[in-house]
């Protein structure tokens, strides 16, 4: 029980998409990174919810269609994880975190 607890805090288990993926299918995007890091730099139309900020029935999460996928975007793709299973557990069941996070994006995704 601990062990699954401990677990659940840190994100472990749940599913992780490529910046790339993210990219190709044109998803959306929660960015919980701090508002000033958001401001110098996002993917595009990422909306974002600063990780202190986030709560599960956040006024930004309305749009959003639980059953479609979404991906969860933080600085190196830790704090994304933790986000992610909140979000799944709030019936967001598609929501993936970005692996390797915003870093990843911008050093990885192809420009087209």
């Amino acid at each position: 029980m601990i062990k699954d607890m401990i677990a659940g805090l840190f994100g472990k288990g749940v599913e992780e998409i490529t910046p790339q993926e993210v990219a190709d299918k044109d998803i959306p995007v929660i960015d919980v990174r701090k508002k000033k890091a958001y401001q110098q730099g996002h993917i595009p139309g990422a909306i974002n919810i600063p990780y202190g900020e986030f709560e599960k029935d956040h006024p930004k999460l309305a749009n959003l269609d639980q059953e479609q996928e979404i991906a969860v975007n933080c600085v190196i793709g830790a704090s994304s994880k933790k986000i992610t299973r909140l979000l799944n557990e709030a019936g967001y069941e598609k929501a993936k975190s970005m692996k390797g996070g915003f870093r990843a994006w911008d050093d990885k995704v192809e420009k087209n």
